[in-house]
């Protein structure tokens, strides 16, 4: 699921969430995705909320992970835990990387045993290929999760509109 493509108004917001340290942004960005789970999930309930964590160096450069930020205020707002389950073993970034590097993507381990037979959500901010989406989720498949979905904040045109991803 997303709010919506990559560009204009959104795509703002996101800079000035990720580049100018504007958290209250990403709070906002949580809120909205709750109410958008709510409407196209129907009574679906996710057991804990989760991210797709960024690199180590974007957080030391950043001072944030804007995802864990995001994830933070959507767990809030649907009355959930969150929980950093997943952890990133490579560090390098996808933000300005070629189609080609992207779409090997991101490689992350689970890092706690609390997701076997869960379902959970999986929020990130730009879905740009879906390469990093899709590895984190079968991380967390592979783990044992049960069901495993996923909301970004915006999607990039190229990959069409994002959907909710049932496991």
């Amino acid at each position: 699921m997303s709010l919506g493509e990559y560009r204009g108004e959104l795509r703002r917001a996101v800079h000035h969430m990720k580049f100018r340290n504007r958290r209250f942004v990403a709070a906002r960005f949580g809120r909205h995705l709750a109410r958008a789970v709510r409407q196209q999930s129907g009574e679906w309930r996710p057991d804990f909320v989760s991210w797709a964590p960024t690199t180590a160096r974007r957080i030391r450069d950043r001072g944030h992970d804007q995802s864990a930020i995001i994830a933070a205020a959507l767990a809030r707002e649907l009355r959930v835990r969150r929980v950093r389950t997943l952890r990133r073993t490579d560090d390098n970034t996808q933000t300005g990387a070629s189609r080609e590097s992207r779409m090997r993507g991101p490689r992350f381990v689970v890092r706690v045993r609390s997701v076997r037979g869960r379902s959970i959500l999986l929020v990130d901010d730009v879905m740009t290929t879906g390469t990093t989406l899709a590895r984190a989720r079968a991380a967390l498949l592979e783990a044992g999760a049960r069901e495993v979905r996923c909301a970004v904040v915006a999607h990039v045109r190229a990959t069409g509109r994002a959907q909710v991803v049932h496991g």
